[in-house]
Parts: C-alpha cells; sequence; structure tokens
C-alpha cells in the first residue's frame, strides 16, 4: 500500500520536453493529502469498530450473566413448587391419616362416642380443606411472583442489533419457553 510519506519521498528524473515540475509537485501534494486523510479516516474507523466490538462483547457477557439469572430463577422456582408439592402430600397424607384413625375410632365406640368422633372427623376434614385452600393459596401467590419476574426481565430492553436473530435468545423467548416447561 503507497503511503502519503512515499507519495512526498518520489523524485523523478528530469527529461526534456517532459512535464512541468510544478504541476507534478502539486499533484503529488494533493495526492499526499487525500493518503493521509484516508490514513486518519481509517484509522479513527478502526477505533470506532473497536470500541462496538468491545461493546459487543461487554453485551454478551450480560446477555450470559441474564441468561443465568434467569435459568437460576427457573430452577429456584421450580425447587420452591417442589418443595410446596411435597409439603401439600405430607400434610394431605397426615390428614387423611388423622381422620381415617378418627373414623376407625368412632366405628369401635358406642353411639354417644360416635357422635361425638363424628364432630372431630368433621373438624379434621374442615382443617384438611382448609390447609388445601392454603397449598393452593400458596401456590398462586409462588406463580404470581415468578411471573411478575419473567414479565420485569422481558421489559429489559436489548440494545445491540448486529447479532442475528438465530444466534440469541428474546426474553420474550425465554419467558415462552419457561412458560412452556411450567405446562409440562
Amino acid at each position: 500500500m503507497i503511503t502519503s510519506k512515499d507519495v512526498r519521498n518520489k523524485r523523478f528524473e528530469k527529461a526534456a520536453f517532459g512535464y512541468k515540475q510544478e504541476e507534478i509537485d502539486e499533484f503529488l501534494s494533493q495526492l499526499e493529502a487525500e493518503l493521509d486523510e484516508m490514513e486518519r479516516e481509517r484509522q479513527e474507523a478502526n477505533s470506532k469498530i473497536q470500541v462496538l466490538a468491545d461493546k459487543v462483547r461487554e453485551y454478551m457477557r450480560d446477555e450470559d450473566a441474564l441468561k443465568d439469572a434467569l435459568l437460576g430463577a427457573q430452577k429456584q422456582g421450580h425447587q420452591v413448587i417442589n418443595d410446596a408439592n411435597e409439603k401439600a402430600e405430607q400434610i394431605l397424607a397426615e390428614a387423611k391419616a388423622k381422620a381415617d384413625a378418627l373414623e376407625d375410632e368412632a366405628v369401635r365406640q358406642h353411639a354417644e362416642a360416635m357422635e361425638k368422633n363424628r364432630e372431630e372427623i368433621a373438624k379434621e376434614k374442615e382443617a384438611l380443606i382448609e390447609a388445601q385452600q392454603q397449598v393452593a393459596d400458596f401456590k398462586k401467590s409462588l406463580f404470581d411472583m415468578y411471573k411478575s419476574h419473567l414479565e420485569l426481565i422481558s421489559s429489559m430492553p436489548e440494545t445491540f442489533e448486529e447479532t442475528s436473530s438465530d444466534d440469541l435468545q428474546t426474553a420474550e423467548e425465554i419467558a415462552a419457553a419457561v412458560a412452556a416447561g411450567e405446562e409440562d
């Protein structure tokens, strides 16, 4: 590649009936100035490209961190749901065991005792219904909180446009995938 320094240092031999030296010098000066300008613009463009490349790398790191956070939240949400389901099953099993024990006792008792035991069974069934309602309310509040977190993540702006849509998942796509996983 010819540089402005090459143009500045180039010397031609004088010949009879040749070109005018002043015109050649003027043309070479213009050429030198244009090459200097082009080199400056190329350096500026390279600097801008480097800044943009750094930003893209930074955004990619941020995106990876967001994906990791979303996956962590998803795993934690699944764990909380699993724990809630286990606790609900335990509460149901205990309540059913108590109800069965009270029912067996009532069958063996005298008619008076049967009436008393029936009242206790009714109370335990009410407690079971209340426990089931508490479990349902807890699950609903957990899902609502999880959905609001997904909405917050989805509302975060995506700032770089140069990355192809095949390479990245948007927050909406991740949220849709998470929602599809919850339905399974």
